[in-house]
């Protein structure tokens, strides 16, 4: 890819919800991650990292284009406000708006469904409309007026990745001038995490410190998080022609099914290879100079060793220097792709690379260089973003300069 320029972007997240705490708590090795409410009829360790209820204030965004909507709609809508002011854009009517989710505003249901057995029956006439995933894109579409494509992407946590990477496959194909892409979850519900307790994926860590612990020899699973991260996308030239500060670029997009199990990677790592290499092949010289990897990277025992084979395997023949920022926001699922893209953005103007944080003791099985305690000072010109999903959902990204 050589015509996709990233002109802005928008982060809500549980360390900070706009850009700048977002990136300035990731260098200071903010945790988010802390007890749920209510949690005390709950198994495991009851932590999660949530995005704080005042994330409202931080949007010039007017409150009557929030009205009859979902938190994860809200978090979209934030993000991708921010998104817009970064790249001083007004959309033009054929902007295309595709993100990703998982299930829309599943909480919301939950809560209701509650409500509803609890004998009270007050279910809102307005829910369908409410929670479905397509209404993030809808709802940004409806306050900017804008007529271009318009989706909704939910191929689990490699969601958001595919929704940057669908837009910039558009946009290089001359289909589309403008995008907003990315992905919103908001799937923090006693039920979901209950679920994912049950079925031995999150933590059950007792340290909030280092519960969520990427590429740790003794991590024993992931955190639940949430937010939203927002780009704008543009084709190079037009971005030029109107004097926008181009960010960087996307310039190589890998997407690919692994096949092999509903939650757990196929062990050999082979079609995280494929995505990884695919995204790297597509993104011409940068190939030569891409070995920083913002790693999918959860804390889970079979994920983590799986993308490690498939970093050292990719990068055999330079030193890959790896990342996570999950020990710090917990794993934000749809939306966890698109918020380490925007960390590497902005890690590759400042020439920094934030820590690890959590892990204590390197998995001694990955050859890669893991950045853990403190940022690491570096200076990069390209880097590799990776989401791996349930259902073997492999995407990757390499963003340039």
């Amino acid at each position: 890819m050589e015509h996709v320029a990233v002109t802005g972007l928008g982060v809500v997240s549980p360390v900070g919800s706009t850009t700048a705490s977002f990136w300035q708590r990731l260098l200071e090795g903010k945790r988010a991650i802390a007890p749920m409410p209510d949690g005390a009829r709950l198994s495991g360790n009851r932590f999660w990292a949530a995005v704080d209820d005042d994330f409202l204030g931080s949007t010039s965004l007017p409150q009557t284009a929030l009205r009859n909507t979902d938190r994860f709609t809200q978090f979209a809508m934030v993000a991708a406000h921010e998104a817009l002011e970064q790249a001083n854009l007004e959309p033009p009517p054929e902007t295309a708006v595709i993100l990703g989710n998982t299930m829309g505003g599943f909480p919301f249901v939950a809560e209701s469904q509650t409500r509803f057995l609890d004998g009270s029956r007050n279910v809102t006439p307005k829910l369908m409309a409410l929670v479905i995933p397509n209404m993030a894109s809808a709802f940004i579409a409806m306050h900017w007026k804008l007529h271009g494509r318009q989706l909704a992407v939910s191929t689990a946590c490699a969601s958001s990745l595919d929704a940057i990477g669908l837009a910039a496959g558009m946009i290089e194909r001359g289909e589309i001038e403008t995008a907003i892409a990315g992905g919103s979850e908001t799937l923090l519900s006693p039920i979901v995490y209950e679920s994912l307790v049950r079925a031995g994926a999150l933590s059950r860590n007792p340290d909030a410190a280092s519960a969520s612990r990427p590429f740790d020899v003794d991590r024993d699973g992931f955190v639940m998080g949430d937010g939203a991260g927002i780009v704008v996308l543009e084709r190079t030239e037009r971005a030029n022609a109107r004097g926008a500060r181009i960010l960087g670029r996307v310039r190589g997009y890998g997407s690919v099914a692994d096949a092999y199990h509903i939650t757990s990677p196929e062990p050999s790592a082979r079609y995280e290879v494929q995505a990884m290499r695919e995204a790297l092949q597509a993104s011409g010289d940068a190939e030569e100079t891409c070995h920083v990897v913002y790693a999918h990277a959860t804390g889970t025992i079979v994920g983590d060793a799986a993308e490690a084979k498939a970093i050292d395997e990719v990068y055999a023949d330079r030193p890959a220097i790896v990342t996570s920022i999950k020990g710090h926001l917990g794993h934000s699922m749809a939306s966890a792709g698109a918020m380490c893209a925007i960390a590497g953005i902005t890690g590759m103007h400042e020439g920094r690379i934030p820590p690890t944080m959590g892990t204590q003791h390197v998995d001694p099985s990955s050859r890669f260089e893991l950045v853990t305690a403190r940022p690491r000072a570096y200076s990069y010109s390209a880097f590799q973003v990776n989401a791996f999903g349930f259902g073997g959902q492999n995407a990757s990204l390499v963003i340039s300069r």
